[in-house]
């Protein structure tokens, strides 16, 4: 996984998580990852992010291929609720998985209380 930074305007941010499949052979995935936030000693910093937009079709990625998803949040001073404490790390469970990945990543900021995903996309 990596995370793209920020892109914000019009007081809204978005980030590109991609996933990568770095087998010999294709992959699917179909709806949207379970995000959070966590901190170094791994308690949770706000909730999950919540799902954006339609759920999608199955996204094949191919061997050495990406798929990605959109990580929403606002700008800081855009809503009355302030911003979340910034993360060490990600923990995404892909679609379909019950195992987490986790992702070092100081840069992402949640503000406003909106912290959505989009589905996967090829």
């Amino acid at each position: 996984m990596s995370l793209s930074t920020g892109d914000g305007g019009a007081g809204q941010v978005h980030y590109r998580l991609a996933f990568a499949n770095k087998s010999g052979h294709p992959c699917a995935l179909r709806g949207y990852p379970g995000v959070s936030l966590i901190r170094r000693d791994g308690s949770v910093i706000g909730v999950p992010a919540e799902h954006e937009g339609a759920a999608g079709r199955q996204t094949v990625i191919g061997a050495g291929g990406t798929a990605d998803v959109t990580l929403h949040t606002l700008n800081q001073g855009i809503a009355d609720s302030g911003c979340w404490r910034t993360p060490d790390y990600l923990r995404v469970y892909p679609p379909g998985s019950k195992e987490a990945l986790t992702l070092r990543t100081p840069d992402l900021r949640v503000c406003g209380d909106r912290f959505t995903t989009t589905a996967v996309e090829g």
